[in-house]
């Protein structure tokens, strides 16, 4: 997509739409809205109170004939001024783009407001549109009429004329963090046949080499000469080969041996049937979506190699396939982590926990990781306590807590903290191995957490239960139905609130 910036009247520029924001308490009469009721004259008050009262979820479309170079005015509520905030700006965005592209609108101007840092609103209207305008229908033969924006032009208002550099750099940030996203929801959109392990490996390593990224790819014959036995007894049921994908990002004129290193883990179940243990048929469909955090990770890690933070940062992904068949691993199987611990196998679906045990352990022994994040679909029980408005949130050390509580709420991605006391640890204790891989049924989210700490031992650690959120169900105004890409905003804010603190 062309992105442009307009210094001058938003009124004089030529555009197939230009979309004003319009927050509860604003009339034509309000100064962000004159000039347009002066250019339409009578017009925006037959909307006003009814149309368009200015609350979210408002879009009135208005046809110029005379006033505006543009072709039609684009009114979209925003809600209270005092809750209007980047994420609310990038979701808006997203709107008024979905909304305008079904109408055949190509080209898209987009007023920006005063009171938000020019900077940081054009990285969320990019970021908002880009994502917006995202398809889905990755293998759907395409209409001959489809159309979709393909110009888009923020407009500066009088007051941000000077502010031109910087809502640049904001565009630059919003198209880095958009295509982002956009490649982890591609990657987790994908059906099982198409995206194995092996092929997660192969856009990565393609991603990494296109991104000047370091990209180490341990296959099943390596990660058993290293001794990943609970990675390797998830995908020992398949045909495809399971994977443990590094990606490796190091700032210019450094090895990253100094200073922080985080180390970001992502789950990448390609497929879950569950195992032995099968799922039911009904939305089994659904479980390619199983890889999203590992998406995420991938994802970020192609933002961090653009945006350059100056601090080391290594992004794992745990690939593997969960089949049945006769070489599955089975309930009451013990299992040889390579972090050394031994795991009783409680139920073949809890796998997602096994291929995170063996990177976490990695990134903590080998990666020299000095903070660890993990993002997973992990628990069906975030879900019930959650809902699919926030990830769950636990970990080990409170500074490295609040830090990503920080960078996700900087990012727009809703979390929400839960507990982690020693008490639950007493759920995963098993008669026969050090831990066992599942406990019993309450606090599903918090005791499989608790069989990850296992593994991060003393570094301070963070997991992220996605489960809730890294897919939709249906269509939003903001975002088509599927994959979201969530956690590739944290992940990338994390490294660069991290970054900034030592530079400080």
């Amino acid at each position: 997509m062309n992105v442009d910036i307009w210094t001058r009247d938003a009124r004089t520029l030529a555009t197939d739409a230009v979309a004003v924001f319009v927050f509860e308490e604003e009339t034509p009469a309000s100064p962000e809205l004159t000039p347009f009721d002066a250019a339409l004259p009578g017009l925006l008050p037959t909307v006003f109170g009814m149309e368009m009262r200015g609350k979210v979820g408002d879009i009135v479309t208005l046809h110029a004939t005379s006033g505006l170079e543009a072709k039609r005015l684009i009114l979209v509520g925003a809600g209270a001024r005092e809750k209007f905030d980047y994420r609310a700006l990038r979701q808006r965005s997203a709107q008024v783009a979905r909304v305008a592209a079904k109408k055949g609108v190509t080209s898209l101007g987009i007023v920006l407001r005063d009171h938000l840092d020019p900077m940081l609103a054009a990285a969320a209207i990019t970021d908002g549109v880009i994502t917006g305008l995202y398809d889905p229908a990755l293998y759907r033969k395409p209409k001959e009429d489809t159309t979709t924006i393909t110009s888009l032009t923020l407009c500066l208002t009088p007051a941000m004329s000077a502010a031109e550099a910087t809502v640049r750099q904001g565009v630059d940030r919003g198209i880095t963090l958009a295509e982002a996203v956009n490649f982890a929801r591609t990657l987790a959109q994908e059906p099982g046949n198409k995206l194995t392990p092996a092929e997660m490996a192969r856009r990565a390593q393609a991603m990494a080499e296109r991104e000047g990224l370091e990209c180490t790819i341990f296959g099943r014959d390596r990660m058993a000469e290293m001794g990943m036995g609970a990675l390797l007894a998830v995908g020992q049921g398949s045909a495809q080969e399971p994977q443990l994908i590094r990606l490796s990002y190091r700032p210019a004129g450094t090895n990253g041996d100094q200073g922080p290193r985080l180390a970001v883990v992502g789950k990448g179940i390609t497929f879950d049937t569950g195992g032995i243990c099968l799922k039911p048929r009904d939305a089994m469909w659904e479980m390619k979506y199983d890889m999203s955090g590992g998406a995420a990770v991938i994802g970020a890690m192609q933002a961090i190699a653009r945006l350059k933070p100056p601090m080391a940062v290594d992004g794992y992904v745990a690939a593997a396939e969960n089949m049945p068949s006769s070489t599955s691993y089975k309930p009451g199987d013990v299992l040889h982590s390579y972090d050394g611990k031994t795991i009783e196998v409680i139920d073949t679906d809890a796998e997602g926990r096994l291929v995170l045990c063996d990177a976490l352990a990695y990134a903590r022994k080998d990666g020299g990781a000095t903070h660890i994040l993990d993002l997973a679909t992990l628990t069906g029980a975030v879900m019930v306590a959650l809902g699919q408005e926030r990830a769950g949130l636990m970990g080990t050390d409170s500074a490295f807590i609040e830090s990503v509580k920080q960078a996700a709420a900087a990012a727009g991605e809703k979390v929400w903290p839960l507990p982690l006391d020693e008490e639950y640890g007493e759920l995963m204790k098993s008669d026969i191995a050090d831990i066992k891989n599942l406990g019993n049924r309450y606090a599903g989210s918090i005791t499989a957490a608790w069989f990850l700490r296992e593994f991060v031992e003393d570094v301070p650690w963070v997991h992220l239960d996605i489960a809730g959120v890294a897919w939709l169900d249906s269509d939003k105004p903001d975002m088509a139905k599927g994959p979201t890409g969530f956690g590739v905003r944290t992940v990338v804010q994390l490294a660069e609130q991290m970054a900034a603190a030592q530079v400080n």
